[in-house]
């Protein structure tokens, strides 16, 4: 291709192509949207699923302080008293309510005390204490066991 012609064929591309059509404008922007849409709606689940766990995190902590609580008590005292709940998982009229407020909130914590670790076998050397913690939003309790010898 001689020289003239470059020329000629680049001039005549450049004028063709000056700039973006609307179409491929609104195109753009569609695009563009569709993903930032995506991006917030992500963001939204990444900030939910991190309040959630933030409120774990608390809970666990509180049921932690009260384990360690009841560990150190001896299986005699008043707190480790059977006061005649249903079962280890009432939480509706509970042997022990309590109302923890922390930096993450506020918390229920209940526990219930059955007189024998052994379901089918009755053993009266043994204690069963069910703590239970309870926080609005939750969709079931955190729950720790304790296994208290007389």
């Amino acid at each position: 291709m001689k020289r003239h012609e470059k020329k000629k064929s680049l001039r005549n591309y450049l004028t063709r192509n000056r700039g973006f059509t609307l179409v491929e404008v609104l195109v753009a922007i569609l695009i563009l949207a569709v993903g930032v849409l995506a991006v917030s709606r992500l963001t939204v689940m990444g900030v939910r699923a991190s309040t959630l766990m933030n409120r774990r995190m608390y809970a666990r902590d509180v049921l932690n302080r009260y384990h360690e609580q009841l560990i150190g008590l001896p299986a005699t005292d008043s707190i480790l008293r059977y006061r005649g709940s249903a079962d280890l998982s009432d939480t509706v009229n509970p042997d022990y309510d309590v109302y923890e407020t922390t930096a993450g909130g506020s918390y229920r914590v209940v526990w219930n005390i059955a007189d024998s670790a052994i379901v089918v076998l009755p053993d009266t050397r043994f204690k069963t204490v069910r703590l239970q913690v309870i926080w609005p939003q939750s969709q079931r309790p955190l729950v720790s066991d304790l296994i208290k010898r007389y």
